[in-house]
């Protein structure tokens, strides 16, 4: 064997350069990474008349995200559910199956979606609410209060969003929330409700009404409360009166009781980190968005906002993956460096790990009439998968952990904060290590490869489309003669566009390594 050329070795020399530039870009713009984004689309706003629910899952880079199905369970008498704050409270009789999408050692970093098709995921909201023990000690958590098992609870003893945002009352009357604040997003087949909650007992939920969309950005954004509608709010007793007690509202100065402004951090409130990608959400579903970003850097975005069409799932695919393109705030200069690399944050981010976009049907039985489309790290560089709820025997490389819930019988709290393993280790029989790695290549060179990955996933995501109502046509068929055929009928489908996906990412991830290997960094690469 001969040694490489030198101007071969420069020429890896600079592609490894530019991976790694790429890793400490992710590191150093991690600040404006460690925050989720979430788009809830009413019925009326969409083209098929579905519920849809987007939501990215943002942490450090090099996560590793795991997908699990927790069977429904019957508990003996007296069985009690662990708290984070130290914490039992009392566990009922029967409890439903649902889906877990986790990151393992993240507290809140997950989305649950139960066997009827009620889904949840949140969002980090910092409040002016004081520390956890000035708040315990004044009376306002029981215990250290409930935390991340809140929407656990939620998913094992409800059917729909209305129940689960009532039971979600109760429970915060009586043992308050623990983090300073976060939104809890609570989506069923027929109706989706926002809970914004801050840390003691002050919360409010309000219905996403059916010809509206909300976007959120980590920070609350229900403005206007009344207390009175229980059809479309549900809020603590003394919202308002407190808020007066603390100082942070006077009907005198400030007119109407604006709940954000009241009790949001200031700092979060007008975080252009923040600020500018619910900008994003709304100028992309309504082009003609009144606000300006400037306008929206100082806080004056609303609850929510109208579209200027329908949407389509793949437009809110196209939500999800943005980075500002198309904007005065677009720094990547037509991708001559990664638009993850953005002052503003964009939506679809380094340390993106996953992002779901549930798709809610009520006309449909819930096997089929709600899809968990799935897409592992970055979605810009990544593929949505279709998820049905019969699909609850996942494939070892989506549920790939070295210690997991199938292997033993941990309780969910010693799963959530005891690791599994090295959970961060590169592990390329897991699927989220294999996603990762490609999302990492891509980004090295991201105006020369993104073309060709688009395309690839492209092609992967039109098939699905095109499909779909096949595939569903046919599940109703079966259906109506044999439900348990239709649901295997799903199963299958769903694990095998799963399976799809993995082949395509390493076949991406093959290409992007030979390419490196061949030091062809700053070619094009389009598909053949």
């Amino acid at each position: 064997m001969h040694p490489p050329s030198k101007s071969k070795r420069s020429l890896a020399a600079k592609i490894l350069f530019a991976f790694t530039g790429a890793l400490v870009a992710a590191l150093l713009f991690a600040d404006l990474a460690i925050a989720c984004t979430a788009f809830i689309a009413g019925k009326k706003t969409t083209a098929d008349g579905s519920i849809l629910f987007a939501k990215t899952e943002d942490d450090r880079p090099g996560y590793v995200d795991y997908l699990w199905y927790i069977p429904g369970k019957k508990h003996p008498d007296e069985s009690t559910i662990k708290l984070v704050g130290g914490n039992e409270i009392p566990q009922v009789p029967e409890t439903w199956g649902f889906f877990w999408d986790q990151p393992p050692g993240t507290e809140y970093s997950n989305a649950v979606i139960n066997e009827w098709g009620l889904a949840l995921g949140s969002d980090a909201c910092p409040s002016r609410e004081d520390p956890i023990e000035e708040v315990e000690k004044r009376g306002d958590l029981l215990q250290g209060g409930i935390g991340w098992r809140l929407r656990i609870i939620l998913a094992e003893r409800c059917k729909t969003a209305r129940e689960a945002v009532e039971l979600a009352a109760q429970l915060l009357d009586k043992y308050g929330y623990r983090a300073s604040g976060r939104t809890l997003n609570i989506v069923d087949q027929k109706e989706a409700w926002i809970l914004q909650m801050v840390r003691g007992k002050q919360y409010v939920a309000r219905r996403v009404k059916d010809d509206e969309v909300v976007a959120l950005a980590n920070t609350y954004t229900i403005r206007e409360v009344d207390m009175r509608d229980r059809d479309n709010f549900v809020c603590s007793k003394n919202l308002i009166t407190y808020a007066q007690k603390r100082g942070w509202y006077d009907p005198e100065q400030d007119g109407k009781f604006d709940f954000a402004k009241a009790y949001a951090d200031p700092r979060s409130r007008t975080d252009k980190r923040n600020t500018r990608r619910h900008w994003l959400m709304a100028k992309m579903a309504n082009r003609h968005f009144p606000l300006s970003w400037q306008e929206a850097d100082e806080g004056k975005m609303p609850v929510s906002f109208k579209p200027d069409r329908k949407l389509t799932l793949r437009e809110v695919m196209a939500i999800m993956r943005s980075h500002f393109e198309g904007t005065e705030l677009d720094e990547s200069n037509d991708y001559e460096r990664s638009p993850h690399r953005n002052s503003s944050r964009p939506i679809c981010t380094y340390a993106t790990h996953r992002t779901t976009i549930i798709q809610q049907r009520s006309w449909l039985p819930r096997e089929m009439g709600t899809v968990i489309w799935r897409a592992l790290y970055e979605p810009c560089s990544s593929g949505f998968v279709p998820w049905y709820l019969c699909a609850t025997d996942i494939p070892e490389e989506f549920r790939n952990a070295p210690r997991s819930l199938y292997r033993g019988d941990m309780d969910l709290h010693d799963y959530h904060f005891s690791l599994p393993g090295q959970p961060e280790e590169l592990d390329l029989n897991s699927a989220s290590c294999v996603f990762g790695l490609m999302a990492g290549l891509v980004d090295a060179d991201y105006g020369n490869v993104i073309e060709y990955v688009r395309g690839r996933w492209r092609d992967f995501e039109d098939y699905q489309f095109n499909m779909q109502e096949t595939v569903e046509k046919t599940a109703q068929e079966l259906y109506r003669k044999d439900q348990e055929a239709a649901r295997l009928y799903l199963a299958d489908y769903t694990r095998s566009r799963a399976q799809k996906s993995l082949e395509i990412a390493r076949s991406i991830l093959a290409v992007l390594q030979h390419r490196a290997w061949n030091a062809a960094q700053g070619e094009k690469l389009i598909i053949k």
